[in-house]
């Protein structure tokens, strides 16, 4: 059995609208019905032929009923018991659907009389139905009979006028269950073709800046390699023209050396190695070793003059010959005899030649040393 039921709204939740499906002989029917606060109405429908039967009971012909049977029961629990019935929700209540000659039958079998004889097909109690709600107890089964008036067969044109209604709602809501599909997939493609057309553009976008960063990096590669070229030339140019070099520099440090030392003086560093960066020139204390020079020259000078010098006699000095010159840096009388040698005056004036010729050396190694540093 089938079964289904529905309320109506309200504040009693009334009315209550239950249907079901049931196997009745000689075939299957439809059980619907529709209970009120006092009123109870029921309709079976049969499925082969389409005959229908209805019923309307009150409360007070609901409660006579329970009560001619024996086992009185009011219009509430009537209705519910009614209602497990059809949901098949307790095994004490179930339905029949009998004829009006099956219920005498019954009848008679109960009371143990004898069975009268059928009415006509034409008589209208054969054309009733009655559906009986059967209580089972422990040791006894109660039957409520409803009797159903036959309410003949729905209207055919009615039928169709109906279902041609359903059909065109149905029709109806297809028809916009259908434009609403196509709006959403019409929408869904155009938001496809927008983002395909983004997507264009970004990846044309990616291109562009990957073939500049390729020839971005094309153009460091090249300039890194012209770099490299570069730096190896200068790097063989600066073997080539620091070579000799030290040859000049060594032999100018050694004329140097042997100068100082023939002076007592002590020698100078000696020049960094190739490839090092040698000192910078100082003015300042060039000039100050310069000028402490020529004052040791010049003292050496006086000594020299000093030791050379010997005692002349009376006659010697006021000889004619003798006219005293004054000195170049002391202004300090010098007597010149007739057999004087040049070769001494060629010896006084050797620290200012030799001093001359350190000036020009020293300032033939700051240029070289400036030449250096310009190239590094």
């Amino acid at each position: 059995m089938r079964h289904g039921c529905s309320r109506a709204p309200g504040a009693m939740a009334e009315p209550r609208y239950l249907q079901a499906e049931c196997a009745f002989r000689p075939g299957a029917h439809t059980v619907r019905v529709t209970q009120t606060r006092s009123t109870l109405r029921v309709e079976v429908e049969a499925h082969g032929t389409s005959d229908l039967w209805r019923g309307e009971f009150d409360a007070a012909f609901i409660e006579d009923l329970t009560r001619k049977t024996g086992n009185f029961k009011q219009f509430g629990i009537f209705c519910s018991m009614l209602e497990s019935a059809l949901t098949q929700s307790s095994d004490s209540v179930s339905l029949e659907l009998l004829t009006f000659t099956d219920l005498e039958t019954l009848h008679s079998r109960k009371v143990g009389a004898v069975t009268r004889p059928s009415p006509s097909t034409s008589s209208p109690l054969n054309s009733k139905r009655y559906l009986i709600l059967v209580y089972s107890v422990e040791f006894d089964r109660i039957h409520y009979p409803l009797p159903l008036p036959y309410a003949g067969r729905p209207d055919l044109v009615a039928l169709v006028r109906e279902l041609q209604e359903q059909l065109g709602q149905l029709r109806a809501r297809r028809l916009e269950e259908t434009q609403h599909l196509r709006d959403a997939l019409w929408q869904a493609l155009e938001e496809k073709r927008a983002a395909e057309s983004r997507h264009q553009r970004e990846y044309r976008q990616l291109a562009a800046e990957l073939a500049q960063a390729k020839a971005s990096e094309q153009k460091l590669q090249l300039r890194v390699k012209n770099l490299t070229a570069e730096l190896a030339s200068c790097r063989r140019g600066r073997q080539k023209s620091a070579s000799p070099a030290p040859r000049a520099q060594e032999r100018r440090s050694a004329s140097l050396e042997s100068h100082r030392s023939s002076r007592g003086q002590p020698s100078p560093k000696s020049l960094s190695p190739a490839g090092s960066r040698p000192p910078r020139f100082d003015p300042t204390a060039f000039v100050r070793a310069r000028q402490r020079r020529q004052k040791e020259a010049e003292l050496r000078k006086d000594r020299r003059v000093t030791r050379t010098r010997r005692p002349l006699s009376t006659s010697l000095c006021n000889s004619p010959c003798m006219a005293p010159r004054p000195a170049a840096s002391h202004k300090l009388p010098v007597c010149r005899t007739a057999g004087k040698r040049p070769g001494k005056e060629n010896r006084s004036k050797e620290p200012s030649a030799e001093l001359a010729e350190i000036d020009a050396r020293l300032q033939a190694l700051q240029e070289y040393m400036d030449s250096l540093n310009t190239h590094m």
